[in-house]
């Protein structure tokens, strides 16, 4: 008998923040990045949020927001966040624990 495999694609929201433009930071790099890496593990990329000029230190984000209230309308399943030299980022999903399991995501810090 035949087994049936059941593939479900991954579709990915990529999230790309810097506070400044100056000193080399280009959000589009860190976006091509997350884009190459999906790419390469087929995942299907469903949105992109972005932050520019915005603090890490900040815990409301305009990009960052829309992505947390799309996560609840389950959009994706997996969130791809790319990190620079500090953990910003990670830290603003973890001082969100509830919004997290709820939205039912996976979330991937490269």
């Amino acid at each position: 008998m035949a087994e049936s495999i059941l593939h479900r694609t991954v579709r990915a929201a990529l999230y790309g923040r810097i506070s400044t433009q100056n000193h080399g930071q280009v959000v589009g790099m860190q976006l091509r990045e997350l884009r190459e890496y999906c790419e390469h593990r087929g995942r299907e990329i469903a949105a992109e949020y972005v932050d520019v000029g915005i603090s890490g230190a900040k815990e409301r984000r305009p990009g960052l927001d829309e992505l947390m209230r799309d996560a609840h309308r389950r959009r994706f399943s997996a969130i791809r966040l790319a990190l620079r030299s500090h953990g910003s980022e990670r830290n603003a999903f973890a001082s969100r624990p509830r919004d997290i399991p709820s939205a039912g995501n996976r979330f991937h810090f490269s």
